[in-house]
């Protein structure tokens, strides 16, 4: 069961943070807005949340799920595909370090967490541009020592698989009408 949760505050160089939409320069004021709609949303439901300030100079920052991969029992501190996200998991480190025991991919392998789809104790690795499949292999035997299983999920269009597929909760996930179709996906309800 989940009772915590991790976030970071948007520092005022979000605004240069990276897009694949063409909707113009980010709100900063409005951005600050939804995101303490979102610490009050956390809240609402029972989470305890760990506020971290902002982290100039990594405009996508908060973004913390990119930073590491959180199971039941290990944190798993990401190596990022992207040049200018590397650095801001070593931000994390020494807090995950203080609730669960802490793993690293280390380059060559490269993994962001926005890739990592978590459905009960299956985990779905996103190959894409930000996770190759060194990173993904990497993960992969740390969830395996851990009990988990895992496997490799072509990504093709989005940043990440998790811009394409989630988990709503149980066996029920909520994608995208390409992803719906997938075989690795069949399994599951959908939405």
């Amino acid at each position: 069961m989940i009772t915590r949760a991790i976030v970071r505050r948007p520092g005022v160089d979000c605004v240069q943070g990276l897009t694949t939409s063409n909707l113009g320069t980010a709100d900063y004021t409005k951005m600050l807005l939804q995101h303490a709609n979102y610490i009050n949303a956390l809240r609402s439901i029972g989470l305890e949340v760990t506020i971290l300030d902002a982290l100039l100079g990594y405009p996508d920052a908060y973004f913390v799920e990119d930073a590491a991969v959180v199971t039941p029992n290990v944190a798993v501190i990401t190596n990022p595909g992207a040049p200018s996200r590397q650095g801001e998991e070593r931000a994390l480190e020494s807090l995950l370090a203080s609730y669960r025991e802490v793993a690293r991919i280390q380059a060559p392998g490269t993994v962001e967490g926005g890739d990592v789809l978590m459905v009960g104790n299956h985990f779905f690795v996103g190959m894409s541009e930000r996770t190759n499949e060194e990173g993904a292999r990497k993960l992969g035997r740390i969830l395996e020592r851990h009990g988990h299983t895992w496997e490799p999920v072509a990504v093709g269009d989005g940043l990440h698989l998790k811009s394409s597929v989630n988990i709503v909760g149980g066996d029920t996930l909520l994608l995208t009408r390409v992803y719906a179709g997938r075989a690795e996906f069949q399994e599951y309800n959908k939405i």
